[in-house]
């Protein structure tokens, strides 16, 4: 991305949430902060929070945000409408002896987004989310062995970027089921003999107020990508789990999750990887 695009989303991270056209502040559509809740399943989703690669050992660490910026209630029929703007990282850890946990590899986000919403009655709802959105990934030295003076595996750092939108369909069934599909195309990549279409589906469904507690709630969720990668290939990853808190707001999820695929950094786009493991987030 140019560097005047880059300026202006680091204007619009440090921006105070905003409020709609008609002064009042906006209301917090489907209980969520925004319009448009994070999917769950997808790894290219704001999080704060960590899970075990137990096939890898390796850790997975994410932090990182979304903010609505502008929002506008009960236009276009009764629809909701928001902008704003992403911000996040997910990293690969080592895990080694002695609570040690060298960075691996390392991948960087950040881009703008519009989002939608509209009931169409007896609690179903429709939304969309559109992204325009920069990755950029990295070796970090905890992939480098000092002693050898090699890169692990003789992977060696390479350059990998790309820009591309972003867009998913939604339909929601009250607060507790949602299925989407859409995908991405990437109008920009380097390398540049990766494919640019990537199709994506998903399903998620919870158990809001569990045994009937009102802080407590299970979910499932699954979502499924189309890789072109040498040929076409699908990344998986299902998520079970329970959340402590507000369900589309502020707690705690404690997850278990199962992951086959190419390898969600950009460094190792091309290793398969399949793991299992525990994971937790923090909503906020």
């Amino acid at each position: 991305m140019k560097t005047p695009a880059i300026l202006l989303l680091c204007i619009l991270a440090v921006t105070p949430p905003l409020y709609s056209q008609d002064g009042e502040q906006p209301r917090k559509s489907a209980n969520s902060r925004l319009l448009f809740p994070p999917l769950i399943a997808h790894h290219l989703e704001p999080r704060v929070g960590m899970s075990r690669l137990v096939e890898e050992e390796r850790l997975r660490l994410d932090i990182g945000n979304s903010i609505d910026l502008l929002r506008w209630d009960d236009v276009f029929d009764g629809a909701s409408v928001a902008v704003g703007a992403d911000f996040f990282t997910w990293t690969s850890l080592r895990q080694e002896k002695d609570f040690h946990f060298p960075v691996d590899a390392v991948d960087y986000l950040f881009g703008l987004y519009a989002s939608y919403r509209r009931p169409l009655g007896n609690a179903s709802s429709v939304a969309a989310r559109f992204r325009v959105s920069h990755i950029s990934a990295h070796l970090v030295d905890g992939s480098y062995l000092k002693e050898e003076q090699r890169w692990r595996d003789d992977q060696l750092p390479r350059v990998y970027s790309r820009e591309f939108i972003d867009l998913v369909l939604a339909y929601e069934y009250g607060d507790w089921l949602r299925a989407y599909g859409g995908g991405k195309y990437i109008y920009h990549i380097d390398p540049a003999e990766l494919g640019q279409w990537s199709p994506q589906a998903g399903l998620e469904a919870a158990w809001i107020r569990a045994f009937d507690v009102p802080t407590l709630h299970g979910y499932v969720a699954a979502d499924a990508r189309m890789l072109d990668i040498d040929g076409w290939d699908t990344a998986v990853n299902v998520q079970a789990g329970v959340k402590f808190g507000a369900w589309r707001g502020t707690g705690v999820d404690l997850f278990v999750a199962y992951y086959h695929g190419m390898s969600q950094h950009g460094e190792y786009y091309d290793r398969m990887w399949s793991y299992w493991g525990p994971g937790f987030n923090i909503a906020f």
